[in-house]
């Protein structure tokens, strides 16, 4: 599985956007076949990969498969992958002692106002907003 995995992240890494195959269905590099006289077909390597997992049992275009796999490595990792975090709203009292502490933090010039945003759990953007007031 490791090994059918790294190689389908080499084609998909490819410069050309293409993989190459002969009539066998063998990869071949596209000069190597133009230099040996070898008919090719192009293939695209995304759908190629995709019908290789899925023999393999990876069905990564099922939603409902991807899904499970994720929440399977989740668990298995200890980690929150697949959790998803509710929209917060704060109050307008959060909002300045919010502020407040970002006052303190930039006199002292330690973080960004993105670092910042980032530790409080609040996108850059609305930070800014609250900081236009």
């Amino acid at each position: 599985m490791r090994d059918l995995i790294k190689e389908a992240i080499a084609d998909l890494k490819k410069n050309d956007g293409f993989i190459y195959k002969t009539a066998e269905g063998k990869k071949i590099d596209l000069n190597e076949a133009a230099a040996r006289g070898i008919a090719v077909t192009p293939v695209n390597p995304k759908d190629d990969v995709i019908k290789k997992l899925e023999a393999a049992g990876l069905f990564l275009t099922d939603g409902k498969f991807l899904n499970e796999l994720n929440e399977l490595v989740a668990m298995l990792s200890g980690s929150s992958v697949g959790k998803t975090s509710k929209r917060r709203s704060f109050s307008d009292s959060e909002k300045s002692k919010i502020i407040e502490e970002w006052r303190k933090v930039e006199a002292a010039g330690k973080k960004t106002k993105a670092a910042f945003a980032r530790e409080i759990g609040v996108g850059y953007q609305t930070f800014i907003n609250w900081l236009r007031g």
